[in-house]
């Protein structure tokens, strides 16, 4: 039975994040998507018919009896001009793999599920399943923002503006196991993987370890290493992590095309010596798109990007992180997207510990209160979050943190994009406000003032 677009909310995405026996029931079912949305990105046309197979636009069976200058236009002409498949309509598509939402690692991917593994002898299998998603960018809902340090400072209209909710926004996309991004797959040093790719896209594709040193066998680009996956068919990639951080993975085939559309996520390999433990591990992947008005399709090569998104969510949608005074907490951030990003925490410093490249030295983490996640990189950040409170998270790329913003009308501008909070909850209320240096600087400064006087 087709579900209605507000329906499939509740189909492979909704599953995977609703709990216990809701989600088992959902995640049998497998999703089928209205017809109406199969139409070329920025034409509000008829629906088109699926294509009988596979087949490349531009393919010599397309320029039978066109000119020169016909051909040449075909071959030039602007993908959001091109109508070419994002779905199949009628079809079933897979529900998520059983363990998609078995949380089996230590790090929370914000807004997206985990993705647990099986075991064969020694060796984690993870399943990957690459279809079309229906992505909520937000569901316009900011009340889980409104924490009571926030509501008692919400005076008048502006402050009203600022906090309200905002219209519901969707996307049809492609991602992994019913998610964009798809879930991160999490292991330790040492560990021998294999990871199962179904293919349910309507075209080709494969995947690329971002960083990862693998044999070239393994490492995803087709034709390169291996043929591409084609529509219906399943490829097996298998080998062992010996180093450690955080990785990306990502399309290796029609990548441009398959990235802007979604097809991307995280890897954390942990070490088998572990330098520093945390108490809370936090994963985030940046994220562009191009929707235009009324228009579910990410238009991925109209630019300007208008939607800028932590894990293909936008403010007020994104998760809340919430930890403890006290708690040493790490942060990972990854990015897919057309430009890096300067991510700003408010009332902190923190120090780079990690790159795509592996553990940072000691010696080398420098204080700092922004870091810039530049393409095709990760960062992970770590502090100690001794000051309580609700601090601001966010790109300072100010037209990041804005929905829509080609299309923002000027004036009182609610927040969007990559913002978010993170919440430092108290040891105890009414205790009064300490630096970690003031002990230690008004000794100093008492001493000077001593020796000063004599």
């Amino acid at each position: 039975m087709a579900l209605s677009r507000r329906g499939f909310l509740f189909g492979a995405v909704g599953a995977s994040l609703l709990g216990g026996s809701a989600r088992r029931a959902r995640a049998q079912e497998g999703v089928q998507f209205p017809e109406e949305l199969m139409r070329p990105p920025g034409v509000d046309g008829a629906p088109l018919a699926t294509p009988p197979a596979w087949r490349v636009p531009g393919a010599p069976e397309e320029m039978a009896g066109r000119t020169i200058e016909q051909q040449q236009l075909l071959r030039q002409m602007p993908i959001s001009e091109i109508a070419f498949p994002r779905y199949e309509p009628g079809r079933i598509y897979s529900p998520p793999p059983p363990l998609m939402g078995a949380q089996m690692g230590r790090v929370h991917t914000l807004n997206v599920p985990p993705l647990g593994y099986e075991l064969d002898g020694d060796v984690k299998v993870f399943h990957l399943i690459a279809q079309p998603v229906w992505r909520e960018l937000t569901d316009g809902d900011a009340s889980h923002l409104k924490l009571p340090q926030i509501e008692r400072n919400i005076v008048g209209g502006a402050g009203k503006w600022i906090t309200h909710d905002q219209v519901p926004r969707y996307m049809l996309a492609w991602g992994y196991n019913g998610s964009v991004p798809g879930p991160t797959i999490e292991v330790t040093q040492g560990d021998r993987v294999r990871i199962v790719l179904k293919n349910e896209l309507p075209e080709p594709t494969s995947i690329h370890w971002h960083g990862a040193e693998i044999p070239n066998s393994q490492d995803g680009p087709s034709p390169e290493v291996h043929p591409p996956v084609m529509p219906g068919e399943t490829h097996e990639y298998e080998f062992t992590f010996y180093q450690t951080g955080t990785l990306l993975y990502h399309s290796g085939f029609n990548v441009v095309k398959q990235d802007f559309m979604g097809l991307g996520g995280m890897l954390v390999i942990h070490p088998l010596e572990p330098r520093s433990t945390v108490d809370k591990d936090f994963i985030i992947l940046h994220q562009e798109w191009r929707l235009r008005p009324n228009n579910p399709h990410p238009d991925i090569w109209g630019g300007p990007f208008n939607w800028i998104t932590f894990n293909a969510k936008v403010a007020p949608s994104i998760e809340v992180m919430t930890v403890r005074q006290g708690d040493r907490v790490r942060i990972r951030q990854g990015n897919l997207s057309m430009t890096s990003h300067p991510i700003h925490l408010h009332g902190y410093t923190f120090r780079i510990v990690g790159t795509t490249g592996g553990p940072t030295p000691e010696s080398a983490q420098m204080p700092r209160v922004t870091v810039s996640v530049e393409p095709g990189s990760t960062e992970d950040i770590e502090f100690v979050a001794w000051n309580p409170g609700i601090w601001r998270f966010h790109c300072h790329k100010l037209h990041h943190i804005v929905n829509d913003v080609t299309f923002m009308p000027r004036g009182l501008m609610p927040h969007g994009g990559m913002f978010t909070y993170l919440h430092v909850l108290p040891r105890e209320d009414g205790l009064p406000w300490r630096h970690p240096d003031q002990a230690r600087v008004e000794a100093l400064k008492q001493r000077m003032q001593q020796e000063g006087g004599k």
